[in-house]
């Protein structure tokens, strides 16, 4: 209908009343605001069919996407996305009419990048209708959305949609809330392998030397989880796995790799059953998809992407060799079953909005970990999630820090959801609730949780009422919602008191709990959780009891049954809770004496507590390096090796004149550990070794052992005959080809080189730490130059780690931090991938006021091309401030306990 007058007024969102000449009245909906973050709801998605060209030789991706919609009110207007891409004609078909609409990206001024409009001549009437755009748009050169890699001559498309790179492949409706299934074909030159989420139905080579695969259509997936690929990749086709007593069909396993990797794939196919059969059996139902590739990307910004079906991995995680170092393998575990865990949690059931990646994250990770432990419980598994959770504190104690659902109002800064607070803390969180609950009715809720939302979407609330429903324990939900809706971490502090005569003597501690807040922090008070605080009284006749209570104000009282005195109380039995705890002096004193009466988790809690005492000012430097030297005997390699992570600070922080106090004290720790783990097949030899070796070289002072990995290093790379691989253990390969580089930069500087550019993806890594390692000025410019302008010589991934290790190293960090700034423009534009710039402040060096503030001038003088980057300078700068506090406030007082040592 054509309207010869138009009177109306905008509201965003409304009905609006338009009059025309002999007309009725027709109410219709125009949303006039630039969406900021989410769309509206009157045009909602229903289902996709998207028909693709995908040639990794061309410049282009091409197609016609055509969306099923819902529209509720009459509208001239869609909201939707699109970026970087010509749209032709688009239509929209309802009934037997057609409408023609115009296509329009916002400007990013206006808008978060990717919102765009379609707006029609005529209204277009409520009900069901088909949205068609044939599009094309460039491929992406900087990891993100479809983009392109080229290895020598050959190249790939791989895609990373999550969060926000949907709306570059292909017009659509870019968020997670918009769930509905997808029907997808793909054009490609004959030659390549082409993927998809699901099973290719159909296969049709064309005359033109193209084959056209048509894919079963998908379960319900947001925009984030579409997956597709194309190239000269290796296929290793690991047959099905078969039924088991959940899974009643078989799933069919393959891996893909660039050409020519595809038989490092064989450990990452081999252990995939045992990993996804331990998830299977937790949540009670079988894998939801119709099968699994594990895609080894040639180049990836991430670690890993849960895509259904296709699961994309950086090439270190899956590329193994017969060789590698049980940390890698490590790795393989740790990130496969994170991203298994994925495909119920997250992929079946999928968050609203991006303020509940959280959950999905969170989950993930603490899922993930615990499959691995039912996977391989004696690989020590168990303790993965508590050591990421106590990580996170150290974020977590920021001023700047954020919740762990942070409200979303602006999409350019949805990668501040992708932090450890969103992985770790929520981990921890999660487990904490797990073990207050007991493991098998947070198992009921959790399941019930997957049965009520199955392929659809749902809140933070949502779950933590199915833990509530499935526990059967209403509590839960105030009591969780205190650790996600609001920032920071509690401090508990207790002393322990002995009271009465003789069977009536009984031990109490007085509870109170506040934020925790390092030296020098702007963090305020006044915040409380709801917290469950279970302490471990330990006795003169070797027993221990266990007492609990939901903290839920701001003071409580432990109270034991057991008559007699206690010697010592840890207020964070099993290290269960996500809290850290303070006792007086005479409190560490007695929890130190007996640490050997604590298992393995409290001992980290411990050690955790220990050095944030220390921060917050609590801790005497005598006391904390006391404890530093008992916990490094410790026999278990993780809380050995954290009982030395102050050493660091130590050696750069401390006046000149104590540094062989702390190389004595680096040797009193390590020497005899090393020497006694390295080289043999244990955890210590394996794991722990590699650590020691860095700290007895770098702040130890042991030059024999540095000239040892020298010699190492020039024998693998064949600096003085023929290159001689046994010549260093694996694990230990990163420490020697790093001396190397410091004796002899000269000559190890080209063979380095092309193991960054064509070694393992083990070697690489290791390639990249010992250029990086460089203490010559000369090779240093070279490096950096090279890091800038050679994209054949080393990625973008490994430019930016080659400059994050030289910003590491004291010999040239002053050089390159003044030569980052100077090209940083360059540097970014080229090198950086899209979903990592908004993270770059976090290169600023320092521990003083004026790095702080040089920092914040220089970053900020660089916000239009770091969008979203508010958050990480913010916490950049406190973390440099709360170093140089730290320093003011304890340097000498640690300075005269080193000094003190005998």
């Amino acid at each position: 209908m054509r309207f010869s007058t138009l009177v109306f007024t905008i509201f965003a969102g409304a009905a609006v009343t338009l009059s025309a000449c002999n007309q009725e009245p027709e109410s219709i909906y125009f949303e006039a605001e630039t969406p900021q973050a989410q769309l509206g709801d009157n045009v909602i998605p229903t289902g996709y069919t998207l028909d693709l060209r995908v040639d990794p030789q061309a410049d282009n991706l091409s197609g016609t996407v055509t969306i099923n919609v819902d529209i509720k009110e009459p509208t001239q207007r869609i909201w939707l996305h699109g970026k970087n891409m010509i749209v032709g004609e688009v239509t929209l078909e309802t009934g037997r009419k057609r409408f023609v609409g115009v296509f329009t990206e916002i400007d990013a001024s206006q808008a978060p990048s990717g919102v765009a409009r379609i707006d029609f001549e005529k209204v277009v009437p409520a009900g069901k209708a088909t949205l068609t755009l044939p599009y094309e748009t460039p491929y992406n050169l900087s990891l993100n959305s479809a983009y392109k890699v080229e290895r020598g001559e050959e190249a790939y498309i791989v895609t990373q949609m999550e969060p926000v790179g949907a709306r570059e492949a292909f017009p659509g409706f870019d968020e997670p809330k918009f769930k509905v299934p997808f029907n997808v074909s793909i054009s490609s030159p004959s030659e390549n392998v082409v993927y998809f989420n699901t099973p290719a139905a159909t296969e049709a080579v064309n005359e033109d030397g193209w084959t056209r695969y048509n894919f079963e259509t998908t379960r319900p997936l947001p925009t984030y989880l579409i997956a597709f690929g194309a190239g000269p990749y290796d296929v290793v086709d690991f047959g099905d796995i078969p039924a088991n007593e959940i899974r009643t069909r078989p799933l069919r396993l393959r891996g893909l790799a660039a050409k020519g990797s595809g038989p490092r794939l064989q450990y990452a196919l081999e252990n995939t059953e045992g990993i996804l059969t331990a998830l299977e059996g937790y949540f009670g139902t079988e894998y939801p998809y119709e099968k699994l590739d594990l895609i080894a990307a040639p180049e990836y910004a991430f670690g890993a992407m849960e895509n259904p079906g296709a699961i994309v991995y950086r090439e270190y995680l899956l590329l193994l060799d017969d060789d590698a170092p049980l940390s890698q393998k490590r790795a393989y575990a740790r990130v496969h079953s994170h991203e298994l865990a994925h495909q119920w949690f997250g992929n079946l059931v999928t968050p609203v909005w991006w303020e509940d990646i959280w959950l999905n994250e969170a989950f993930a990770t603490w899922m993930g970990n615990k499959g691995i432990d039912l996977w391989q419980p004696e690989g020590g598994y168990d303790r993965v999630t508590l050591n990421a959770s106590l990580g996170a504190m150290t974020t977590d104690s920021l001023f700047t820090t954020r919740k762990v659902r942070e409200p979303l109002a602006r999409t350019e800064n949805v990668m501040d959801q992708f932090d450890g607070i969103t992985y770790r803390k929520g981990g921890g969180v999660l487990s904490m609730f797990e073990s207050y609950l007991g493991e098998d009715k947070f198992k009921a809720g959790v399941r019930l949780h997957m049965d009520r939302y199955k392929d659809g979407v749902a809140t933070g609330d949502n779950f933590f009422q199915s833990i509530a429903d499935g526990s059967g324990n209403p509590e839960v939900v105030p009591a969780m919602k205190s650790f996600v809706d609001q920032p920071g971490l509690p401090l508990v502090k207790g002393a322990l008191h002995c009271s009465g005569e003789g069977d009536a003597v009984t031990n109490t501690v007085s509870l109170t709990q506040s934020r925790y807040a390092p030296l020098g922090s702007k963090t305020g008070q006044g915040q409380s959780w709801h917290i469950p605080v279970c302490a471990k009284f330990g006795y003169a006749d070797g027993t221990t009891l266990k007492t609990c209570t939901l903290m839920k104000d701001s003071e409580a009282v432990l109270a034991t049954e057991k008559p007699g005195c206690a010697d010592w109380v840890m207020l964070n039995e099993n290290g269960a809770g996500y809290y850290r705890f303070s006792l007086d002096d005479a409190g560490w004193q007695a929890l130190l004496a007996n640490s050997d009466q604590l298992n393995e988790r409290e001992t980290l809690a411990m050690l955790d507590s220990l050095e944030a005492g220390f921060r917050a000012g609590d801790v005497n430097s005598s006391v904390f390096v006391t404890g530093m030297k008992t916990l490094a005997a410790h026999p278990e390699y993780d809380i050995a090796n954290k009982a030395g992570n102050y050493l660091g600070w130590m050696y750069d922080n401390l006046a000149e004149d104590s540094r062989p106090a702390v190389a004595k004290l680096t040797r009193d720790m390590y020497a005899e550990r090393y020497r006694s783990t390295v080289g043999t097949d244990t955890t210590d030899g394996n794991l722990l070794a590699p650590d020691l070796a860095a700290r007895l070289v770098s702040y130890g002072d042991d030059r024999a052992m540095q000239a040892g990995f020298a010699g190492q290093g020039a024998a693998y790379l064949g600096l003085d005959g023929e290159p001689n691989k046994s010549a260093i253990a694996p694990n230990l390969l990163s420490r020697a080809l790093r001396a190397v580089m410091i004796a002899r930069g000269d000559e190890a500087y080209a063979p380095l080189l092309e193991m960054a550019n064509s070694g393992s993806a083990f070697e690489k890594g290791a390639a990249i730490g010992a250029l990086g390692s460089t203490t010559d000025p000369a090779i240093a410019a070279k490096l950096r130059d090279l890091a800038l302008n050679d994209t054949e010589a080393m990625t973008g991934r490994q430019a930016t780690s080659l400059l994050s290790v030289m910003m590491g190293n004291d010999a040239i960090k002053d050089e390159t931090w003044a030569w980052f700034q100077a090209n940083f423009d360059a540097f970014i534009s080229t090198r950086v991938a899209d979903v990592r710039k908004p993270g770059m402040p976090g290169f600023a060096p320092g521990c003083s006021v004026e790095a702080a503030s040089a920092a914040t001038t220089f970053f900020t003088s660089k916000a239009a091309i770091i969008p979203g980057y508010e958050r990480s300078l913010a916490q950049t700068v406190e973390r440099i401030e709360l170093c140089a506090a730290l320093k003011e406030a304890k340097a000498e007082e640690m300075a005269q306990a080193l000094a003190g040592r005998k």
